[in-house]
C-alpha cells in the first residue's frame, strides 16, 4: 500500500510522514528530499536551473517511480499534486490525506524558513501572507480531490492510522 500525504508547504506533510511510517512499520519518501537524491542538486538549485516547469517535469518523473514501492508513506511536495496530472496518479496508486491548514497558521510556520523555499524567497510576512492565501486558493482545487482530508494543526497520527485501517 502507497500513502501520500499532500498539502501546502509548512504543513507537516515530512514530519507526519515519519511518524505513520513508523507507526505502520513502512519506508518513508519525502518526495522533495527523493528528487534532491536522484538528481544530486537541492530542490533550490532545480528551481534555479530548470524553473518551475522544468522541476515540475522532474517531480513528476520521481513521483511515478516513487509509486511503484509497496508498503510507503510518501511526503509529496506542496505543488506536487497540482501538476502534470499527479493527483490522478496519487490517488490511482494509492491513498491520499490531505493536511489542511489554513494561511496565518502556514505564515507562522513557514516566515523563518523562507529562504530555504524558493516559491517565499524575498518576501516579509504580509507579502508571504498574500502569497499563500492566493496560492492555497489555486491549489485547493487539486487538494480537495485527497481520498481524505485532516486539519494539520494539532494532527494526530492515530487518526491517520485509523483511517488507513479502515480503508483494508
Amino acid at each position: 500500500m502507497r500513502i501520500y500525504l499532500i498539502g501546502y508547504m509548512g504543513c507537516g506533510k515530512s514530519s507526519v510522514a515519519k511518524k505513520l511510517a513508523a507507526r505502520l512499520a513502512y519506508s518513508c519518501i519525502d518526495l522533495d528530499k527523493f528528487i534532491e537524491e536522484q538528481e544530486g542538486e537541492s530542490i533550490s538549485q532545480l528551481f534555479e536551473k530548470q524553473g518551475e516547469e522544468g522541476f515540475r517535469k522532474i517531480e513528476s518523473v520521481c513521483l511515478n517511480t516513487v509509486s511503484k514501492l509497496d508498503n510507503v508513506v510518501i511526503a509529496t511536495g506542496g505543488g506536487t499534486p497540482c501538476f502534470e496530472n499527479n493527483i490522478e496518479l496519487i490517488n490511482s496508486t494509492g491513498i491520499s490525506i490531505y493536511l489542511k491548514m489554513n494561511p496565518i497558521d502556514l505564515v507562522n510556520r513557514l516566515i523563518d524558513a523562507k529562504t530555504e523555499r524558493p516559491l517565499l524567497k524575498g518576501k516579509n510576512k504580509n507579502e508571504l501572507l498574500e502569497y499563500i492565501t492566493v496560492q492555497l486558493e489555486k491549489r485547493s482545487i487539486y487538494y480537495e480531490l485527497a481520498k481524505y482530508t485532516m486539519p494539520a494543526k494539532g494532527i494526530k497520527v492515530d487518526a491517520l492510522v485509523e483511517i488507513i485501517q479502515n480503508k483494508n
